[in-house]
């Protein structure tokens, strides 16, 4: 159970190139959480609620309610994202006041620009550019449709955990909050 806290928490023993590959790979694990529970989110949204509601962006017409969906996930996302972060990635003891308020603003900024900005974008390119509805069926997994909107949605993904890691690490969790392991903070 040793090296599993570790890995999670990080330890004295570890020197700072490996705490550093540590905080990398857990991002990765927490970003990969987040992803799962926006993603999932997303899905049960979109299975579950049929209706649309259509209107004209850049004089094409787009469906409202994807967007209303990425937001749902959005909001939850960024709530897991940031328990996780601030437990296992960064491990802050700072204000939590302050630092969901700048984790949120900095995520707001990343959903503007690519959640809705680059996400639309995808989308207008993959059924003006290339023709294909983005409801069309890329592949079957079971009885799940995977379409070309999920495709955008899973890269979309990428962009968004990159963006946030950067974000987080510059703006969010101040380096005079993070835990250290001298032995006060143990």
């Amino acid at each position: 159970m040793g090296k599993i806290k570790t890995i999670l928490l990080g330890g004295e023993h570890l020197t700072e190139k490996q705490e550093k590959i540590r905080k990398i790979f857990m991002y990765l694990v927490c970003g990969g959480f987040t992803t799962v529970v926006n993603t999932v989110a997303f899905l049960l949204f979109d299975l579950l609620v049929k209706k649309q509601v259509n209107v004209s962006l850049f004089g094409k017409d787009f469906d409202l309610m994807v967007l209303l969906n990425q937001v749902i996930a959005w909001v939850l996302a960024v709530l897991a994202a940031y328990i996780t972060n601030r437990i296992f990635v960064f491990r802050s003891k700072g204000s939590v006041i302050r630092e969901l308020l700048s984790f949120a603003a900095a995520r707001v900024a990343s959903f503007l620009v690519l959640e809705l900005g680059v996400f639309s974008l995808m989308i207008i390119i993959c059924e003006q550019v290339f023709n294909t509805p983005t409801e069309d069926e890329m592949f079957m997994i079971g009885s799940f449709k995977f379409t070309y909107l999920y495709l955008i949605k899973v890269l979309n993904a990428v962009f968004v955990v990159v963006s946030n890691y950067i974000l987080s690490k510059l703006f969010v969790f101040k380096k005079e909050d993070l835990k250290t392991y001298d032995t006060k903070d143990a």
